[in-house]
């Protein structure tokens, strides 16, 4: 994700690739050497020197810990180590990112991580999944044991499949092949698994076809205790515990089978891009640019200036964003946060404290805008926070100058560029004038920037990162039911 939101605290990847971070530290989640809270962002490192220098692609928090890939193909991980999450072969918690090179994966480049509650997930360049962490319900992949160090999941536990997108709940893990199939695995009270039942799995099972209406699946996201799952066709699809109306089925009860949320109307008629959950409450972006938020808003973590639940999908007014369009978003506890088609961050919720279901308070400030207020709606974080960076390593350029860095990057647009004519002829004989407008916008739709490597060939990633506005492409994704037949979905 460009941003990540824990219990309390947030981690940004700006353009350049450097890491920010703000909020509750008192683990060392925040990667900056103390376990002190961070009212403002502070900058963790990246291409500037921490991470070896490497930039950041992507990062995920847990509850009280962060885990990043940088560019090289490495994984960083800090914070609360206490289940082994970490990944380093101890339950040391870490207050600087450490690093785990591509050797912890047979030599194979991590794409993506997943951060749960207190167990980690790792995507590498190959398809194959690796976890590390509490595993006492199944969520690692394997036995219900801890483990302290990376370890495989058995690719014929996929049957084969090569995995392109991996997320992880409190205590339950989702995974998303090639095939466009998912499987889930670990705790299942709430149905969180969507296998019609409640029976913990420790090892990964797939969701039959027919669970989400034969289609394609193109990205996955777990809660706390819920999972849900964006169709190639904009469908979005929910189950698991649905306390607070978080499912957007229209009431509270629990979904053991994946649901729809919606009709075709839902959404403004627009399909869903990627989707988001927080424990409490869940996020959506479609390809309209929308947000809509449903579930727990108290605190005002919905957006909605006030603290009403919402059961069913609700539009985040679009005047909050000042009308800019929403290319990701991500949830926590009990705040939010959204990115905008040009790297503009807003987030809301509590900024000053948070009251567990035990009883505690706890005071996070996980906002970033040094007042530790509350924000009832989406607030923007002042650029100048940041140092003026736009937050992401995925989103478009601004018209012009996509135009000009097609101009001095695309061979026919740079040999115009040589004999165009002198402004003096008020642009008549202009060379870009004569261009067939379709080449001129199909060059400009293609400047953006883009995920680095191997990341940006998944299209689950991609869209967790923002770029599903972007990328115009059409993916062909094949579903093969229990009978053996094929279905294509484009």
């Amino acid at each position: 994700m460009a941003v990540a939101c824990g219990r309390g605290f947030t981690v940004v990847v700006v353009e350049k690739g450097d890491l920010w971070s703000f909020g509750k530290g008192a683990s060392g989640q925040l990667g900056l050497g103390t376990d002190k809270d961070q009212l403002l962002p502070a900058l963790v490192g990246g291409a500037c020197g921490v991470f070896d220098g490497e930039a950041v692609v992507m990062v995920a928090a847990g509850t009280s810990y962060t885990a990043g890939v940088t560019k090289d193909g490495a994984l960083w991980s800090w914070g609360e180590g206490y289940h082994g999450q970490l990944g380093h072969g101890d339950r040391e918690p870490r207050q600087r990112p450490e690093r785990l090179g591509r050797e912890m994966f047979d030599g194979s480049p991590a794409v993506m991580v997943a951060c749960g509650g207190g167990h980690m997930l790792v995507l590498t360049a190959m398809g194959l999944v690796w976890s590390c962490g509490f595993g006492g319900c199944g969520q690692l992949g394997g036995d219900a044991g801890m483990q302290l160090v990376l370890t495989l999941v058995a690719a014929e536990r996929f049957g084969g499949a090569q995995i392109v997108m991996v997320a992880a709940g409190a205590a339950h893990s989702v995974a998303l092949g090639t095939n466009g199939r998912v499987w889930t695995w670990g705790s299942n009270d709430d149905g969180q698994l969507g296998h019609n039942d409640t029976r913990q799995r420790l090892v990964p099972t797939q969701l039959a076809g027919k669970a989400l209406g034969w289609s394609a699946t193109v990205m996955v996201a777990a809660g706390g205790f819920h999972t849900v799952a964006v169709m190639i066709d904009g469908v979005l699809w929910a189950w698991g515990h649905g306390r607070r109306g978080k499912l957007g089925l229209g009431d509270e009860h629990d979904r053991l089978v994946p649901a729809r949320v919606g009709a075709e109307e839902e959404f403004g008629g627009s399909p869903v891009l990627m989707a988001a959950c927080g424990d409490l409450h869940t996020l959506a972006v479609t390809k309209a640019g929308t947000l809509w938020s449903w579930g727990g808003g108290k605190d005002g973590r919905l957006g909605h200036d006030d603290e009403n639940n919402r059961l069913v999908p609700t539009q985040v007014e679009a005047q909050h964003f000042g009308d800019a369009k929403i290319v990701s978003a991500t949830a926590g506890h009990a705040h939010s946060a959204a990115v905008t088609e040009h790297g503009g961050l807003y987030t809301w919720g509590t900024g000053t404290r948070v009251e567990s279901d035990d009883g505690e308070v706890e005071v996070p400030w996980g906002l970033g805008h040094g007042d530790g207020e509350t924000k009832s709606v989406p607030t923007r974080l002042a650029p100048a926070l940041l140092l003026g960076m736009r937050v992401g390593r995925c989103y478009g350029l601004p018209p012009l100058h996509a135009l000009a860095f097609a101009m001095g990057n695309h061979s026919r647009l740079g040999r115009a560029a040589q004999t165009a004519p002198a402004a003096a002829h008020n642009g008549k004989d202009c060379a870009y004038v004569s261009m067939p407008g379709e080449l001129v916008q199909r060059i400009v739709e293609a400047c953006g920037t883009w995920p680095e490597g191997r990341a940006g060939q998944l299209e689950g990633v991609v869209r967790l990162l923002g770029g599903g506005m972007i990328d115009e492409r059409e993916s062909t994704l094949k579903v093969k039911d229990e009978q053996g037949s094929m279905e294509d979905k484009v």
